[in-house]
């Protein structure tokens, strides 16, 4: 069996992103000049990368998904972030690739020495979550900010 690599979609997780019913979805990979993204099949369910789907999107608005991208002249630094979990691995691959250790973060943004650690383990009991003093602190520390942006369609609803 074919093992995904990244979160994917099941077409019925692509239906009700897009409020369309399995017979258009269908029309919508037949069709070749909309371009819709190829499916990967296993044990007869369609499975869709959600980076192809987001990229779909973004060539809809005339929006070429490989260019580099920037935010008021600054160079973007991560991929959508839809969730607290998905701002931490970003912040943490940021801290990666700055190569700073977790305590050269602390010292940088004026931390408590260790705090960046628990920041980067919310889930854990000895985690905490950035609230509204520190995650200023944490971001400084990174050299990074936030930008929000319009989706061109509604999240998925993760709570069904």
């Amino acid at each position: 069996m074919k093992r995904l690599s990244g979160p994917h979609l099941c077409a019925r997780d692509v239906c009700e992103r897009y409020s369309i019913s399995k017979r258009t979805l269908n029309r919508w990979m037949k069709d070749d000049a909309m371009g819709f993204p190829k499916p990967i099949e296993i044990n007869r369910i369609l499975y869709w990368r959600e980076k192809d789907i987001a990229d779909w999107e973004l060539r809809q608005q005339g929006i070429d998904p490989n260019t580099p991208q920037s935010a008021a002249g600054y160079e973007v630094v991560s991929g959508p972030i839809g969730d607290y979990r998905d701002l931490v691995e970003a912040l943490r691959k940021q801290r990666e690739r700055l190569k700073l250790s977790v305590m050269e973060v602390d010292a940088i943004a004026g931390m408590q020495e260790g705090y960046t650690n628990k920041l980067e383990n919310w889930g854990r009991p000895y985690g905490r979550g950035a609230g509204p003093e520190i995650l200023p602190l944490w971001l400084g520390g990174l050299r990074t900010a936030l930008v929000l942006v319009e989706l061109p369609r509604r999240p998925r609803n993760l709570t069904a």
